[in-house]
């Protein structure tokens, strides 16, 4: 039978002439999605956003957020994407705004 190799305490046996730095390195291996610097990360309804987007709750009837997943649903849409839509085109159609008033800073 062969005889077993049996690996020191500092990992020499397995990493060979490896400098502790680069042990850690190989080691410790970053897993997951990269880091993407354009992010928003400042508040928890934020993370993860790019600047351009933002997290939003609104309150809508059950028939109207019925009728908007069955079209989401049935032109293979997200819900989102369909939400976003309809705002564009609403804004786009109905709001003029030369005539909008700017909202106060404490104003939610």
């Amino acid at each position: 039978m062969a005889k077993k190799e049996k690996f020191s305490v500092d990992g020499s046996a397995l990493f060979g002439s490896m400098s502790q730095e680069e042990v850690r390195e190989a080691v410790i291996k970053k897993t997951g999605r990269p880091q993407n610097d354009k992010l928003v990360r400042e508040t928890g309804a934020q993370k993860g956003l790019p600047v351009e987007l933002t997290r939003q709750t609104l309150i809508v009837s059950v028939e109207q957020i019925e009728t908007l997943k069955n079209y989401a649903y049935t032109e293979r849409m997200k819900l989102k994407d369909v939400v976003s839509e309809a705002f564009k085109e609403y804004i786009e159609n109905h709001v003029n705004p030369e005539t909008l008033l700017t909202r106060p800073e404490d104003w939610r």
